[in-house]
């Protein structure tokens, strides 16, 4: 049986119902409408709910973008976009008519959203592609198919905008370019089912609203049309994806952004900045606060307690504990007795509420819980019925369903799921009951734990993460400090002395976080934990992590997904994020890169996150909150891609001042990109390491006109590639330029793959370009490498004269080059007279014997600089080690000799051993006794 399809060719018949002018006179007013109906914002404080401009009390959030893979196994990648740019032309498909699903937490600014883009559109500043934007909020859109059970498009547009004339003109001009948006597809109970619904393509015909939305969003009704839905992530009504051309996330307040809106919103600036102060110690509330909603409540509840005269106990340290305050401040803001509060009086008012209370968190439980609803919905008949006080819902916890008054829900969804789970919580220790529905078995002795262990169970069976905080709540409930709060509300017949349940509670969630559930699930007991104020599973999670042995190296989604939870929970300051120790999955590098934010460096040595991996880093990169200096990145298999990324991150985040890219794939298209980056007057980048990328000589010339105009970047390793002599060439015209700053120059084997180059001639060429480079008055190297560079004992001479001129070098590594005694002799037969400050020297593989340690000392006599000497992999025998003794006592500064891989005896390695007695602060790096 196929759907049935219903057509009808509207077209022309109606355009000629609307003239230009009179739709010229519509666009003008409907944008007027729509400034008037969205410019103002409503804000709760003490004394009820007031109205604030939005353009003052508006904070960015952070929204990411996601692309979606046809490959249904595929990973998604995100990266960070401008509110602004939710409806930009999707690439590839130019103007098209947009579908966009916007993603986000109860609370987490999705509907504040909408306010702020509909209002930048009737201001003109933003969305000009649009002629019309309609907005239907969900929960209105389910109260109203109850009353309506068919309605037409064009009725449900005039329901709302009722001053817009013939409608159905403006709905079916195809010139005409409109956006609907519909916010909240997770609240209320209209269906919005894609399988059970009739093909309708009649604009003016009246459909259950449901399929009407189905046809709208299929395309059938309006094809020019864009759609904008906003919902919570795994909500029950989902849009097949080949409906939709982009998805987005709301991830909340970043952290600077927290931080603005307590300023924002205390007129008490230095209130405003002890409440965050507050916040920020108390590392799992600050965590929270990257959702709007629960900062709105938090500063409600700051305001109070920050206000008293002794708070220091009375400050909220748990979600729970934040939510318990909540509902306590307000009754005494309803009863007008905040100044008047003492335990007294706090007891006594929760006792005069309690039957509303409990009715009320029945209502939420028995609608959201059992019946799935997320968005509960209630009338003023059913707060009747149940005795529910019309204050206590109208006093802040609830708010009223525009166009219908008798209606009303809760002012978001922790308000509603923190109700539900007080009264689970108050029916077992006031009634003795499990209302979750298991009955307590006879004679069995009564525990809350119990409760929380079935909901646990349920919650991860159902595995839909539908009641994103009644879990949290409802083992926060079973702390001594959370019902010392809510005392008024307890039954107080001596029953009940022991109802801290919080260590049986926590044995279960860190036994449940051993079995293999999925991510979310991970974080959901880890956020219980929290709320118990049991921090040991984080402790352990981070030792595995400090000491590099977290599950022997290779990490599953699930632990990457706790790791990443407790490097954001944690109060420490940590300097540096090292996965190089690990093997994650695509899913675990996502969630892990996301917390590089809280770190002053990275090391991504071997991860192999790939083009798509260094994606989400990027978009780290570009947050205002990233605090990252040192990136390291080296064999991640990057392409040219990758720099494009990093060009994008270096153009705004002007604190990094290490990138390491060794040992990738970028190539000379890649490094030309980041040349050009550097060129930029705010690149801050000091120290760049691109060694082993296939760099040839084509790139050289880029190299050269970034390094006479870059005023930061102090250090370069080029080593490992193929920029042969010519690259060399290019790049010593920009080492002589005077506005180069170059300090530090890596250049080892860069003729390595150069096969047929052999003979005097280009050694000697090669050592020419260097000494000129040396030579330079501009010349500013302090550290030159030149290991593997193919020289040879002909050119020692030349570069020997470099040294009675060059007086900046103070590191210099010619090892891996067949210089032999006579040529090392040469190399260093200036230093014998000169100033020269050498403090690193290395001669690793010269192919150095006995006789040339013979006069050692005296070659280094005037060295007293000299710190580090690698000798390392050459032929020196036990002939070698009295010179070696005196040497190394003479030099004064001498920290750390190497002498790994020569032929000394065990005797030859004692005897160097025991000067360490005589020296204390020596190393000597490859003795074995």
């Amino acid at each position: 049986m196929g759907n049935k399809t219903i057509v009808n060719h509207y077209g022309e018949a109606y355009k000629k119902n609307l003239s230009g002018t009179d739709l010229k006179k519509l666009k003008v007013t409907h944008k007027k409408k729509s400034k008037e109906a969205v410019e103002y914002m409503i804000e709760s404080e003490k004394k009820g709910k007031k109205r604030v401009l939005l353009r003052e009390r508006f904070i960015n959030v952070r929204i990411t973008e996601t692309d979606r893979s046809e490959n249904a196994n595929e990973k998604s990648e995100e990266r960070v976009i401008e509110y602004g740019n939710i409806f930009s032309p999707v690439s590839g498909q130019s103007r098209e008519p947009l579908t966009v699903v916007t993603k986000g937490l109860a609370g987490i600014g999705k509907s504040v959203l909408v306010q702020k883009l509909i209002y930048d559109w009737a201001t003109g500043a933003a969305l000009s592609e649009y002629d019309f934007i309609f907005s239907f909020p969900f929960r209105e859109l389910s109260l109203l198919s109850t009353v309506k059970k068919e309605i037409s498009l064009p009725d449900l547009v005039k329901q709302y905008y009722p001053y817009i004339q013939k409608c159905a003109s403006v709905l079916a001009n195809e010139s005409i370019r409109m956006l609907f948006i519909f916010d909240g597809l997770s609240d209320g109970d209209l269906e919005v089912d894609f399988n059970k619904h009739i093909v309708y393509r009649d604009v003016t015909g009246a459909i259950a609203l449901g399929a009407l939305l189905v046809n709208l969003i299929k395309k059938e009704l309006i094809p020019t049309a864009s759609i904008w839905i906003t919902t919570r992530p795994r909500t029950k009504n989902n849009i097949p994806p080949h409906y939709i051309s982009r998805v987005t996330e709301i991830k909340g307040f970043p952290d600077q952004e927290k931080e603005d809106y307590f300023r924002r919103r205390c007129e008490d600036q230095t209130l405003a900045q002890k409440m965050f102060q507050v916040v920020k110690k108390q590392r799992n509330v600050f965590f929270m606060c990257s959702v709007p909603a629960f900062c709105s409540i938090l500063f409600s509840v700051l305001e109070t307690v920050l206000k008293s005269v002794d708070t220091h106990d009375e400050i909220p340290q748990t979600l729970t504990e934040v939510y318990s305050h909540f509902l306590v401040y307000l009754i005494l803001f309803q009863e007008e007795k905040l100044e008047f509060m003492n335990k007294d009086t706090q007891v006594r008012l929760l006792k005069s509420k309690h039957d509303s209370i409990l009715a009320l968190g029945k209502l939420s439980f028995e609608k959201g819980s059992i019946k799935g609803c997320e968005t509960v919905l209630f009338s003023e008949e059913e707060l009747k019925q149940n005795n529910i006080q019309l204050s206590l819902v109208c006093g802040g916890l609830c708010k009223e369903i525009e166009g219908d008054k008798s209606n009303y829900s809760f002012v978001h969804l922790a308000v509603q799921e923190y109700f539900a789970a007080l009264y689970v919580f108050l029916a077992f220790y006031n009634q003795k009951k499990n209302v979750l529905g298991k009955s307590f078995k006879l004679f069995e002795k009564h525990s809350y734990s119990q409760i929380c262990k079935e909901a646990c169970q349920s919650a991860i069976k159902d595995g839909k993460g539908r009641q994103e905080f009644f879990l949290r709540f409802l083992c926060g409930l079973g702390t001594a400090k959370s019902q010392q709060f809510l005392e008024g509300l307890l039954a107080s017949d001596g029953k009940n002395k022991e109802r801290d349940d919080s260590k049986k509670i926590a044995k279960f969630l860190k036994k449940t976080l051993q079995a293999n559930i999925p991510p979310e699930q991970t974080i959901d007991i880890l956020h219980c934990l929290n709320e118990l104020n049991d921090i040991s599973a984080l402790e352990e999670i981070k030792a595995a992590f400090k000491s590099g042995n977290f599950s022997s190296g290779t990490l599953s989604p699930a632990q990457c997904s706790a790791l990443a939870f407790v490097l954001q929970m944690s109060e420490e300051s940590y300097q540096e994020l090292d996965l190089s120790f690990y093997k994650l999955p695509s899913i675990g590098i996502r969630r892990l890169l996301l917390t590089a934010n809280y770190f002053t460096g990275i090391k991504l040595s071997g991860a192999n996150i790939r083009d798509s991996g260094l994606k989400i880093l990027t978009d780290v990169m570009q947050s205002q909150d990233c605090k990252l200096q040192n990136v390291k990145l080296d064999g991640n298999n990057l392409t040219h891609k990758s720099c494009e990324q990093l060009v994008a991150a270096l153009a705004v985040n002007h604190r990094i001042i290490l990138l390491d890219l060794s040992d990738n794939n970028i190539r000379d298209k890649g490094f030309i990109l980041l040349c050009n980056a550097l060129e930029g007057e705010q690149c801050s980048l000091q120290m760049l390491s691109v060694g082993g990328n296939k760099l040839t000589s084509s790139c050289c010339k880029d190299l050269a006109t970034m390094l006479g105009t870059n005023k930061t970047l102090v250090e370069l390793d080029l080593s490992h590639n193929r920029i042969g002599e010519d690259g060399l060439q290019e790049l010593s015209k920009a080492l002589k330029n005077e506005n180069c700053k170059l300090q530090k120059l890596g250049l080892n084997s860069i003729f390595a793959f150069e096969f047929g180059i052999m003979g005097t001639y280009e050694d000697a060429s090669r050592a020419g370009v260097i000494c000129d480079i040396l030579k330079s008055k501009n010349c500013t190297l302090q550290s030159l490498g030149v290991a593997n560079a193919k020289l040879t004992s002909d050119c020692c001479a030349r570069l020997a004269s470099v040294f009675n001129t060059n007086q900046t070098l103070t590191e210099l590594d010619v090892s891996m080059n067949e210089l032999g005694n006579d040529g090392v002799t040469m190399l260093l037969s200036s230093l014998k007279d000169s100033s020269y400050k050498l403090q690193k020297l290395g001669l690793s593989k010269t192919n150095l014997t006995d006789a040339w340690s013979i006069d050692l000392k005296a070659t280094f006599a005037t060295l007293q600089e000299l710190a580090e000497l690698d000798l390392s992999h050459n032929k020196f025998t036990d002939k070698s080690v009295q010179s070696f003794s005196e040497f190394i006592l003479s030099c004064v500064k001498l920290k750390t000799i190497r002498l790994e891989k020569n032929q000394f005896s065990a005797k030859g390695y004692k005897t160097l051993e025991d000067l360490k007695t005589k020296k204390d602060d020596l190393q000597i790096v490859g003795l074995k006794t």
